[in-house]
């Protein structure tokens, strides 16, 4: 394994790590709100400040999104195998005022990925990579 590899490793595994990274990408990346890294099992491993602090019932974001974010990504996986089309790159919800998306980080840990209301679900897509790439690739 590189050394490359095994720094981006430890950075994962560190929440604090994790959650400035997701402060960070949600601050620079247009149409992103919020941003929450999970275990495929559904248990929250680093949420961006505004998905740990709004009022209103957002500060659920983190706690009932991880769950939701595993179950979704359990069904995708099983869509994606089921028609032969390989692994599950995301799965994307597009709601009246927004996207929601789930992305697999790697085989044990889901990125939770929200847009500001209003947001097309072709921007929502290439702002959610930003985030994906701003996460895997933090020194960039």
């Amino acid at each position: 394994m590189s050394a490359e590899t095994q720094r981006r490793e430890i950075r994962l595994r560190d929440p604090q790590v994790v959650g400035e990274l997701l402060d960070r990408a949600c601050a620079e990346v247009d149409d992103v709100r919020h941003a929450v890294m999970t275990s495929r099992d559904g248990l929250v491993i680093a949420a961006d400040s505004g998905s740990r602090t709004e009022g209103d019932g957002e500060a659920t974001i983190a706690l009932h999104g991880s769950a939701l974010a595993a179950a979704a990504a359990s069904i995708g996986d099983h869509f994606s195998g089921l028609v032969s089309q390989g692994r599950l790159q995301s799965t994307v919800f597009e709601a009246e005022r927004g996207c929601v998306g789930v992305f697999p980080m790697s085989s044990t840990l889901l990125l939770i990925v929200t847009s500001m209301p209003s947001v097309t679900p072709g921007r929502f897509t290439a702002a959610a990579r930003r985030v994906v790439s701003t996460i895997l690739q933090p020194d960039r």
